[in-house]
């Protein structure tokens, strides 16, 4: 094995956990039908996944754990990384998952060819961007070996031109961190605060108020985070058009953004800014000429090996659940132009209707009252805000299959308990219905812990399981009503999608 640095700048840093909830298989499907692609696996409960740079393994845990029949692989180049989600996964009782400590620029493709299987879905989230050439052929490599015909590719990477305000920063901190002395961790604390220090004092090439704001904040509560985010030589955020091009080797196409609604023109752009791309000379971009008017930093684009239309219903066909209350059904997305939303009337018609249970998008769009919308545009309000989620299977009551869920729910909770910074993290609650799980915080995922152990939905109950009684008085307090707020918001559509 290679020294490990030399693939990964923080590669003796354990990283935060997170939950990617756009590696939901149902959010997959809604995505592509949204963008018009084809993706319909031949058997949705037989299937693989690869998860390129695992980390500690929650994003694969909680797919493992929502389908059991699925052959879920975890690949980092992390021992620590590995040996944790395997130990979480044990205690999970998880059995069709595994992890693998690979070094993806070391192996050709009959290497992958002898060590893994025919893929269905690759998640490749938070890797492009962070390590070197090498590597990036090496995934190059894996896919072309081993992704399906008609598989996909989910890419979470740093997208310019939004990251070009960002360059100079990574550089400076990146030479303020070569001096040897001190931990990772001290050097880039102290390399954190060089950049806010030159903000105050005017500097001008540095990202936005706004922007700098929150990565000093992110870097100051997350040490881990601010590691493996800005502590790398290799770091480097990447045009769309230059991923695809990397990409075209293994035979992928562009399918569509795993975060539609960023992305969409009629939502994101005004109609000067349409026209303008419209009347684009052809050799430039589209992609990159509609990232230019967006503050899109982060990019999660899908990617599918062998790209073909949509069916003319597959958007329709999509059924969905509710995600909140149907009388506080709020299906705000956030714009460049601000918060759009659907009309008061819209949601009222849509939460009543999917009071009753699940509904296809098609039927939803054949309500009265909502002529004005399109069928795009109520799926896109409606999942994009998780006022609904699209489901990947009808909904059960299966008791093995609500143990396995609570399961994992309590070992991912119990597992955080005490971790710094745990409280900044997304974790996600196992729903079978979903394929996958529903993203909150680690509070959240703990009230429904408590919920699928049989506590009552009572806030009083449940804070009193939670907060230790040395705890002072007014922590259960506000914990009473952080619980009530929350029951009231979701707890009903807990009940309808088979969480609890």
């Amino acid at each position: 094995m290679s020294d490990a640095k030399s693939r990964y700048g923080a590669a003796d840093i354990r990283y935060v956990t997170a939950f990617q909830s756009e590696a939901s298989p149902a959010r997959l499907h809604f995505d592509l039908a949204l963008a018009g692609v084809h993706w319909e696996p031949a058997d949705r409960d037989r299937m693989t996944v690869l998860d390129i740079g695992c980390g500690r393994g929650v994003t694969a845990r909680l797919l493992a754990a929502a389908n059991p029949g699925w052959d879920v692989i975890g690949l980092d180049l992390q021992p620590v990384h590995i040996v944790e989600a395997q130990e979480g996964a044990a205690a999970a009782g998880i059995d069709n998952i595994r992890f693998l400590e690979m070094d993806v620029a070391e192996l050709e493709a009959a290497d992958f060819a002898t060590g893994l299987p025919e893929i269905d879905i690759v998640i490749c989230w938070g890797v492009w961007t962070w390590v070197p050439d090498a590597v990036r052929d090496g995934i190059v490599r894996l896919l072309k070996s081993r992704l399906k015909p008609g598989g996909i590719v989910l890419m979470g990477y740093n997208a310019l031109p939004g990251f070009s305000d960002s360059v100079v920063m990574q550089r400076l901190i990146d030479e303020a961190c070569r001096d040897p002395r001190g931990t990772p961790f001290e050097r880039g604390a102290a390399a954190i605060e060089i950049i806010a220090s030159m903000k105050e004092a005017g500097a001008y090439n540095l990202p936005n108020e706004h922007v700098l704001k929150h990565i000093l904040d992110s870097s100051r509560r997350s040490p881990s985070y601010m590691v493996h985010e800005w502590l790398t030589s290799f770091w480097r955020p990447a045009y769309h058009a230059d991923l695809a091009r990397a990409l075209v080797p293994a035979r992928l196409e562009y399918g569509g953004s795993a975060n539609p609604s960023r992305s969409m023109p009629e939502l994101q752009l005004t109609p000067a800014q349409r026209q303008v791309i419209e009347n684009a000379p052809a050799g430039i971009h589209r992609e990159t000429m509609t990232d230019m008017f967006l503050q899109r930093r982060f990019r999660a684009d899908i990617f599918v090996r062998g790209r073909r239309p949509a069916a003319r219903t597959a958007l329709a066909d999509i059924p969905v659940v509710l995600g909140m209350a149907a009388e506080l059904l709020d299906t705000s997305v956030n714009t460049s132009s601000g918060e759009a939303t659907l009309k008061d009337e819209h949601q009222a018609i849509l939460g009543r209707a999917l009071a009753d249970g699940p509904r296809t998008l098609g039927e939803l769009a054949a309500l009265p009252g909502l002529g004005d919308l399109t069928l795009a545009e109520i799926g896109l309000m409606l999942v994009e805000s998780n006022a609904a989620h699209p489901l990947w299977r009808p909904i059960t009551r299966d008791p093995v299959a609500a143990a396995r869920a609570a399961r994992s729910n309590e070992t991912l909770v119990t597992s955080l308990a005490g971790e710094p910074g745990a409280g900044g993290a997304v974790l996600g609650a196992v729903v079978p219905a979903l394929g996958s799980a529903i993203a909150g915080s680690p509070s959240d995922l703990a009230v429904v812990v408590q919920l699928q152990r049989g506590v009552p939905p009572d806030p009083d109950a449940i804070a009193a399981q939670l907060i230790p009684p040395d705890m002072p008085p007014e922590a259960l307090a506000n914990a009473k009503v952080a619980i009530e707020r929350l029951l009231g918001l979701r707890l009903a559509a807990w009940r309808g999608m088979g969480l609890v």
